[in-house]
């Protein structure tokens, strides 16, 4: 690929995160000498966004590189080798750390470690294909003077008066995409083997559609893209115009998701920065309620039937809690002949990524894609602690570098400031959220395998179904280990 066309991606970058109000971002420098091996995509590969100097930056990479890691510009870790996790990692509605579908959060989800993007497309009453989630604009798009519309009723000049929200909930300078400007910003950015997921909340016609295909045959490649719906019969036209691309047919929650989500909005009603911290989900439910209020009955197609009507392209894309309660939903869409199947939460990533950590220790299939509100790498590496093992040796020159190097398998890679800090003290943060001692890991290794080894047989193999939990409203504790 020219360096010409990075040069401008990386010059679009940063109009485009500077428009999202993010506070690090600082002007475009050249490529940071002697990390050419690292993907593009890489911090300081061909730009740099960080607060850390060209220096730090250099030797943050090598470190993590050490681990098979490096850090990207989206401020995030990735893996070098992505295909050594066990599932894939869709960002949900763009890169989590920027505004949701807009151009900024396709371009970092494409820059930012994962295997593909995810945006919602709907239409406005005039016939655009706009990239929107909600019924109504106000959250995750505005206008300075507070107007608000109806996505059922909103005509394509009053859609160019919206701007993006970043996740702070703040009026962005950037203006909210149409289909048009998405497909365009995944043309140049997405790299080989990922998918943008087009997801579609309309129930529009063969018509619509039509047009809808026509955009992204025109603008990407055969692919690059691939079209998600819950409304069975959008995929079915689909189908009948293009017999090659991949259909996922979304599943609808899970009950108890439903009744999940609708106390975390009893919950948060009551707390100004508490509603805002969970109003996507809250908007959900108002929306999954009319949707349903609108049909005469709620129907989830089979695997078989999914099968029937879509062909093999096709697959399932379910709540993770149905996942989790149908045992051999897996297998029953192998069995089918579907070619994947996904999962989705609407109880907050954490819950998300708890029950795929409970899967993994019952043994049990993982789905073959997951969307997420995290990075690939967050989610990875709870599946699998040791994919950041050290794999060679560095000799760092600044204190990020030796806290990269020092750190176990098992610790936080983001918050390396803070890891600076609790080394300080021969501690270190975990991925699980918790402060450890550096010094007793491998007393508690010890002891662990000693306790497992006296579990019995019958409790051993014991296969639980994980229960339904409180999405915690408020900030998780922390657990220091104190040494013995």
């Amino acid at each position: 690929m020219k360096i010409t066309k990075w040069l401008w991606l990386a010059l679009a970058m940063v109009v485009l995160a500077g428009c999202s109000s993010v506070d690090d971002v600082t002007e475009h420098q050249d490529e940071i000498a002697g990390l050419e091996h690292l993907p593009i995509g890489a911090e300081g590969r061909v730009f740099k966004l960080s607060q850390f100097t060209p220096t730090e930056v250099q030797d943050i990479q090598y470190a993590l590189s050490t681990r098979g890691l490096y850090w990207t510009a989206a401020q995030t870790p990735a893996y070098i080798n992505s295909q050594q996790c066990p599932v894939e990692v869709y960002a949900h509605r763009g890169h989590y750390n920027y505004p949701e579908n807009s151009e900024s959060g396709i371009l970092m989800g494409a820059l930012g470690g994962f295997d593909g993007v995810e945006i919602d497309v709907m239409l406005t009453r005039d016939g655009y294909w706009v990239v929107h989630h909600d019924s109504r604009t106000g959250r995750a798009t505005g206008r300075y003077d507070g107007k608000r519309f109806k996505m059922s009723r909103i005509h394509g000049d009053e859609w160019n008066s919206l701007v993006v929200r970043d996740k702070d909930g703040h009026l962005t300078d950037e203006r909210a995409p149409y289909v048009i400007d998405a497909l365009k910003r995944w043309a140049s950015s997405y790299q080989p083997g990922q998918q943008l997921n087009i997801e579609i909340k309309e129930d529009a016609d063969i018509v619509e559609l039509s047009y809808l295909l026509k955009m992204a045959r025109s603008t990407l490649p055969s692919g690059s893209y691939f079209f998600s719906s819950m409304e069975f019969d959008v995929l079915k036209h689909m189908r009948e115009l293009d017999k090659q691309v991949y259909l996922g047919y979304v599943w609808e929650p899970h009950p108890t998701s439903i009744a999940q989500a609708k106390r975390t909005a009893r919950k948060a009603v009551r707390s100004d920065p508490l509603y805002q911290k969970y109003q996507r989900q809250l908007n959900w439910v108002s929306d999954y309620e009319a949707r349903k209020r609108s049909r005469s009955k709620s129907t989830k197609y089979s695997a078989k039937t999914v099968r029937s009507a879509l062909g093999a392209n096709s697959g399932l894309h379910v709540d993770i809690r149905s996942f989790v309660g149908a045992s051999t939903i897996y297998t029953r869409s192998k069995q089918a002949g579907l070619k994947r199947v996904a999962t989705y939460t609407i109880n907050g990533s954490e819950y998300h990524q708890k029950q795929l950590v409970a899967l993994k220790k019952m043994r049990r299939n993982l789905p073959d894609e997951v969307i997420m509100d995290t990075s690939k790498f967050e989610i990875c590496h709870q599946l699998n602690p040791q994919l950041a093992s050290k794999k060679s040796a560095y000799q760092p020159t600044t204190e990020y570098g030796r806290a990269i190097m020092r750190l176990p398998s098992d610790a936080n890679f983001l918050r390396l400031e803070e890891q600076v800090m609790y080394l300080a003290d021969n501690h270190y943060l975990s991925a699980a959220g918790d402060v450890r001692s550096v010094s007793q890991r491998s007393t508690a290794k010890t002891v662990q395998r000693t306790t497992t080894k006296t579990t019995s047989t019958k409790s051993a193999t014991m296969i639980f179904i994980p229960q339904d939990e409180e999405l915690s409203l408020e900030s998780k504790p922390i657990n220091i280990e104190v040494p013995k």
